[in-house]
């Protein structure tokens, strides 16, 4: 079965979404800054880190109906809807890529919260049975409040992470579960269908490819 894994890297554009209307898809964080130009909805949306900030746009998405994996530490700030699963909190994301702690692997079936909210994404979706998994919008290209990040010109808060870690942490998430797949979930196919960018550990694929 088939799950487009959405990021919100600068490349992700609303015709990309229109795409795939009506497909199983997994996004998170603001993704709802593109609801106004799309038809598209998530089928899944994923929010497993804790920042004030994004109280709203998370809450967009449960007011919708969304299945919606929330972090635990949101309980205080969301009101519990049956369509919120809390995601325990393993602490793994307060740690970067060149920890010495850091994993090689997820470590399911607790979802692991290192590398952002896209190896979360990915998590889920393996976990709700998909076995082809299409990433959008997963550019890995941040710039430190230089420029635009992000594929809305809202989403810049001014208070991201550096650049250095954030892109580098990402990546290492990526391939925690390239690590993950490879050893434990063979049926699992991976494939990257984001327009540039940095990503290339996962097989490259277009959009138009994917849909025919």
């Amino acid at each position: 079965m088939r799950c487009f894994v959405i990021g919100n890297g600068i490349s992700l554009q609303a015709a990309d979404l229109d795409l795939i209307t009506g497909q199983p898809s997994i996004a998170c964080n603001r993704i709802n800054l593109v609801y106004p130009d799309t038809k598209w909805r998530p089928t899944v949306y994923v929010h497993p880190e804790t920042t004030l900030l994004d109280l709203h746009h998370i809450q967009e998405s449960v007011d919708l109906g969304i299945p919606c994996y929330l972090g635990e530490l949101y309980q205080t700030h969301i009101k519990d809807a049956p369509n919120i699963t809390w995601i325990k909190d393993c602490h793994h994301h307060l740690i970067n890529f060149d920890n010495p702690d850091v994993l090689d692997e997820w470590h399911l079936p607790q979802l692991c919260s290192f590398g952002g909210s896209v190896n979360v994404a990915t998590q889920v979706a393996t976990k709700l049975g998909f076995d082809d998994i299409i990433l959008l919008g997963c550019d890995l290209l941040y710039r430190n409040g230089k420029g635009k990040s992000h594929f809305h010109k809202d989403y810049e808060t001014g208070e991201e992470m550096s650049a250095f870690y954030a892109s580098h942490n990402a990546l290492w998430g990526h391939i925690t579960a390239l690590n993950y797949i490879r050893r434990k979930m063979k049926n699992v196919r991976v494939r990257n269908a984001t327009r540039g960018g940095m990503l290339e550990i996962w097989e490259r694929v277009t959009l138009d490819e994917v849909c025919q």
